[in-house]
């Protein structure tokens, strides 16, 4: 995301690809016995962190891996239309958090439970990263980066209004402190000069992520244990109720963010300093403080959401996984525990946008300064981040947001929308 230049983003890869490498020469030599086997590895296109250990993997194991591309939008038909087939794409796989739970019910992922909590957990896996990773007791993924929504705000608005800039860093730990932000925004709300204290992209999708986060905060959850909707508890009618009351009561958002699809509608506003607060991903952040388009360069706060009865916000991680037909499953294993281990968590950290999901990396002065959001990713980690994975996510979220926008449009009540919402949702499954 433009948070180191080119030319220094490669020497520090490349120090630090070799230092890796040594290290797992010296240090995993016990898993050569293992496998030895050619291994084939399929990677999102994005991520050049795990290509380049491929000369790491070599010196360790012997093979060097086969590796091929693959970008997120073609990744479920590539997965899919390999192991239909009973054939695997590659021994160790990218699997975004949404397939997991499909993958994992047709039978096509090896059971990784015993590598997560034996090994990874010890060695400072995150725990809140696995929530999709988990389906009928098992784990199935093990993320490699993390990421979640996180609140940013306007230094400069909040200043202007003589109110602290710096007081929301600390609202996560704070119980109600969502009610302190809804003030904050208030005071420097003024539509009739296209100024609002808050925006977020709540159009298609998007509201499904504000709704998740609030309805975690207020003690909810999406989907019960056995993976049935209870959006509609009395957490998920108040999460609901205060996105309506934050567009019609008090008008204090964006009355556009109903229409904002995704981050990049709603961002040229914040961008261009007329918004107080905006709920999105942490690469923002990057891109508030340090454009030379951005009004805000330098004034741009980030933290983890404020808190209801905690904070809270919606899981965004990228796993990798094992598929049953891998013709090399010990091979795909050496290279996930490589992948997470700290040294190689450390290097992705400090040269690539992706934050590391091992815990103890985010201590590394290297990747504080190349990931200077980092630390509140890893804070937003500690509390609950969950979407709701289970093998009909897509289909149920549509339903759900579908309800959103009706509640939003004050078409029905926040009840009556997450009520229609579970009923559809169940009739769906039926």
């Amino acid at each position: 995301m433009g948070l180191l230049e080119t030319d220094r983003r490669k020497v520090l890869l490349g120090l630090g690809m070799t230092a890796l490498a040594g290290g797992w020469a010296g240090s995993a030599r016990w898993a050569q016995a293992q496998s030895s086997d050619p291994i084939k590895l399929l990677l999102g296109s994005h991520m050049d962190y795990l290509q380049a250990l491929a000369p790491a993997y070599a010196e360790a194991f012997g093979p060097t891996p086969e590796v091929e591309l693959i970008t997120t939008p073609d990744l479920p038909v590539k997965l899919n239309s390999t192991m239909i087939a009973r054939r695997s794409p590659g021994d160790a796989v990218f699997v975004t958090a949404a397939l997991i739970a499909g993958l994992a019910e047709k039978g096509w992922l090896t059971d990784l439970t015993d590598l997560v909590n034996d090994t990874l957990l010890p060695n400072g896996l995150i725990p809140n990263s696995l929530t999709a990773a988990r389906f009928d007791g098992k784990m199935y993924g093990v993320p490699v980066t993390i990421g979640a929504p996180i609140m940013h705000w306007n230094k400069n608005l909040l200043s202007a209004a003589g109110l602290d800039p710096e007081a929301p860093a600390g609202w996560h730990g704070v119980p109600g402190s969502f009610e302190t932000m809804l003030e904050f925004a208030l005071a420097v709300n003024d539509p009739d000069n296209n100024v609002y204290g808050i925006t977020d992209n709540w159009g298609g999708i998007g509201s499904g992520f504000t709704f998740g986060w609030l309805l975690q905060a207020a003690g909810g959850s999406f989907l019960d244990e056995g993976l049935d909707p209870v959006m509609n508890s009395e957490a998920g009618v108040e999460a609901l109720t205060r996105m309506v009351e934050m567009l019609h009561v008090h008008r204090v958002i964006d009355p556009a963010a109903v229409t904002y699809t995704w981050v990049f509608d709603a961002s040229p506003a914040y961008l261009s300093g007329q918004r107080g607060f905006f709920f999105t991903w942490p690469f923002i952040a990057g891109i508030a403080n340090g454009s030379p388009d951005s009004a805000l360069q330098g004034m741009s706060g980030f933290a983890p959401n404020p808190a209801l009865l905690t904070s809270a916000s919606v899981d965004g991680s990228e796993f990798l996984a094992i598929p049953t037909f891998a013709e090399n499953p010990e091979g795909g294993r050496q290279f996930i525990e490589m992948a997470t281990s700290l040294q190689n968590q450390i290097v992705q950290g400090s040269t690539s946008p992706w934050a590391p999901s091992v815990d103890a990396a985010f201590a590394d002065p290297a990747v504080a300064e190349n990931l200077p959001f980092g630390e509140v990713i890893r804070q937003s980690y500690q509390y609950p981040v969950d979407g709701g994975y289970s093998t009909d996510r897509e289909r149920w979220l549509e339903i759900l947001c579908n309800q959103i926008s009706r509640a939003l449009a004050q078409d029905v009540t926040p009840k009556e929308a997450l009520d229609e919402a579970v009923a559809q949702i169940h009739a769906s499954r039926a």
